[in-house]
């Protein structure tokens, strides 16, 4: 970077500070508590599920050309987007074609999904959204449209309104716009429409009192109040009354076909219930009851799409609480779409646009390398995956850091992963996430130090470690500990009694670049063992050890190895951890965090004292393959564990089941997932990430997905 782009970078960098931290500015982040709401709270945009949106909108496309109504089912767990999802296609398509969209909260009452209810949320839901006033002014256009064809309502029409006036209100929007405020005028349609109701209703496909009623309800006349009483539900006006659920349902008919009809047939009207997990209460039986006998009244319905929108506990509620052939209409019935955990790259797109939308109100930009001012890339993973993968709490998170920064009137600039550490961690354990471990595996092994430097440091460091635990009397066992740039000893008191003790020697070998034993790990190899006489030997090393070297002394030709395999993955990432640990803490380990620290390295002094009493045979006995240490098999914590590794163990699932099996299982699958990624069965925090992944990486392979099922 050059000296002038420096000047550039601070200059910005103090002006954004100065208005991010200005009280009076808007916060750049959504308000808590952030939830999508179709009417209330749209998205501003969608990011990263352009596949999801396309198969939204194929499945609402076809309920316009096909009368049969489509169940479209999606489930995620909280916080995923699915809200976003739905709202923001259906905001797309409502710009492309007019679509009433009725979006509802799942209620936890059961009185509330029946035909009544649903009926006046429809119709208040039209008018919340301003689609009454699309379908009015269509209504009125398509009226005159069809009356030039028929000879007869034509004529009546010429001697109520001019020609001229006629052909305005067949081509120009806002003139009806402007008429329906003409007390006279919709006296002389209403009395155009009344004095040929016969006829109407013979060519017309839909009951003709729902047009009489929405007009009188939406134009300018004397009983308007109590037409759109009426027409709510909640009045009777001329007949027009909604007091039972067949009431209900026949108007729901005729409103479908008017809505139809007013739109040369280019739309569909769209039915969401969303957030289904609202309705595992104390009255889940009734409410999952009355809601699948909703369904199964809408689909008998015409061109229509009902979304419904949970997690998978919702619809696991939902199915446990059906019948076997109440699960089976469902399932045969409606399509599933089960979203993935958004990935972090995404997600760092989606906080970036927020920013971005942010700045403009400032007329500003920020420079490409601190687009994400005052975080840095990585800080925006981990803060991710410390809010459990979910986007809304992550959001959060943001929103309430920039008010308490605003409240100290300080930034903090959050751009590694030791700042991330410290602000952004949820708990106080030293368990790894998975992004730690990534992050501190490659800490250690791309770090600034030269290998032989590093090597070195790390004994110094782990050095330390042991004679921090030999001050203390629960340690009183480690008699001595020893450390050179060669190697590290400890020495440990093998019986009170006799005075017996054992010398242990530690090796290091870390490198990014060698796949193999360097030959300076070698020759260092031989430089501690010529200068210390250790009974045991175990090296921390990214590769294979050579235990067929010639070490070279006599007294040292019998030196038992504990360990000669790489380091895994998460060892490795705990071995920076004794590296980085004061770095990252900004202060020294206390007793409890070595003991968890050395037991996740399996170095635990006690453990290391058994061993040293065992009876091992010589290194010249030694079988190399029977030497591989057997890693003790226990359960990993889900912490530990991120979603390429559930990618990777799903998709080698899939392949040996699609063949052999004709359907897997929800919680056969989880079962057996968690068993190869050796995860505690009991851990549940992964187990709708399980089955979603699965749901989608079948569906290529597959012939049909539920909720709980694939079929192949």
């Amino acid at each position: 970077m050059t000296l002038e782009e420096i000047k550039e970078t601070k200059s910005w960098v103090k002006n954004c500070t100065s208005i991010l931290l200005d009280p009076k500015n808007p916060n750049p982040f959504p308000t808590p508590p952030f939830a999508t709401n179709f009417y209330n709270n749209p998205p501003q945009f969608c990011l990263g599920r352009e596949k999801y949106e396309q198969e939204l909108l194929k499945a609402i496309l076809k309920s316009m050309e096909s009368p049969q109504p489509q169940l479209i089912r999606i489930m995620g767990k909280q916080g995923i987007g699915k809200s976003t999802l739905i709202c923001w296609s259906a905001k797309k398509l409502s710009e492309m074609h007019p679509v009433p969209i009725i979006y509802m909260e799942t209620s936890a009452q059961s009185e509330d999904f029946n035909m009544r209810s649903l009926y006046r949320q429809m119709i208040d839901k039209m008018e919340k959204s301003g689609f009454s006033e699309q379908l009015l002014i269509n209504s009125i256009k398509k009226f005159f449209t069809i009356s030039k064809e028929n000879q007869t309502l034509y004529k009546q029409l010429i001697e109520q309104f001019s020609n001229e006036t006629i052909e305005k209100l067949i081509e120009d929007s806002n003139f009806i716009k402007n008429k329906i405020f003409e007390e006279e005028f919709n006296s002389l349609l209403l009395k155009v429409v009344n004095g040929n109701a016969i006829m109407l209703t013979k060519f017309l496909p839909f009951d003709l009192s729902i047009l009489l009623i929405f007009w009188k309800a939406h134009v300018q006349n004397p009983d308007a109040l109590k037409a759109l009483n009426a027409f709510k539900g909640t009045a009777n006006f001329d007949g027009y009354t909604v007091e039972t659920d067949n009431d209900a349902s026949k108007y729901i008919d005729a409103l479908l076909e008017f809505i139809r009809w007013a739109f040369d047939e280019t739309t569909t009207t769209i039915i969401i219930f969303d957030h289904l997990e609202a309705g595992i209460s104390q009255d889940k039986e009734a409410v999952f009851s009355n809601l699948f006998s909703l369904l199964l009244n809408l689909r008998q319905k015409k061109y229509l799409t009902i979304i419904l929108s949970g997690t998978l506990d919702a619809y696991f509620t939902f199915d446990e609480i059906l019948q076997e052939d109440q699960r089976l209409q469902l399932d045969n019935w409606s399509t599933t779409i089960a979203l993935q955990t958004l990935e972090p790259e995404e997600v760092i797109e989606i906080i970036n646009k927020y920013l971005m939308n942010f700045w403009e109100q400032f007329e500003d930009s920020p420079p490409p390398a601190k687009s994400l001012f005052p975080f840095g890339m990585n800080s925006i993973k981990y803060l991710y995956e410390n809010h459990a993968q979910d986007l809304r709490r992550t959001l959060k998170f943001l929103y309430t850091l920039i008010e308490k920064y605003r409240k100290n009137r300080k930034l903090e600039y959050i751009d590694n992963f030791f700042k991330a550490f410290r602000a952004f961690r949820q708990r106080n354990d030293l368990l790894l996430s998975y992004i730690e471990k990534k992050e501190l595996k490659t800490l250690i092994l791309n770090s600034p130090y030269h290998d032989e430097e590093k090597n070195a440091l790390i004994l110094r460091k782990l050095g330390e470690f042991f004679k921090i635990l030999s001050s203390h009397p629960d340690y009183s066992f480690i008699k001595h500990v020893s450390v050179s740039p060669f190697g590290m000893s400890v020495e440990f008191l093998i019986s009170e009694k006799s005075g017996e003790t054992k010398k242990l020697g530690f090796l290091t070998n870390i490198s990014a670049t060698s796949s193999t034993m360097t030959k300076n790990a070698i020759l260092r190899a031989h430089e501690f063992l010529k200068t210390h006489e250790v009974d045991y030997l175990t090296w921390l090393t990214t590769v294979k050890s050579q235990l067929d070297i010639d070490f070279g002394t006599s007294k040292n030709s019998h030196v038992h190895v504990l360990r000669k395999s790489p380091l895994t993955d998460l060892e490795l990432a705990y071995l920076s951890f004794i590296l980085f640990f004061e770095d990252i803490q900004e202060r020294a380990p206390n007793i409890e965090e070595i003991e968890f620290i050395l037991n996740k390295l399996d170095l635990s002094p006690l453990k290391l004292k058994i061993k040293l009493t065992e009876i091992l045979p010589t290194e010249e006995d030694l079988n190399l393959e029977e030497m591989e240490v057997k890693q003790e098999t226990r359960p990993v914590q889900a912490f530990e564990i991120g979603p390429e590794e559930i990618k990777t163990a799903v998709e080698k699932y899939l392949k040996e089941k699609a063949t052999t099996y004709k359907k897997i299982i929800s919680s056969t699958t989880i079962k057996e997932i968690k068993m190869r990624l050796n995860l505690d069965i009991h851990d549940t925090q992964w187990d709708e990430d399980i089955w979603n992944i699965t749901m989608d990486l079948s569906k290529d392979m597959c012939k049909k997905q539920t909720p709980k099922s694939i079929y192949f």
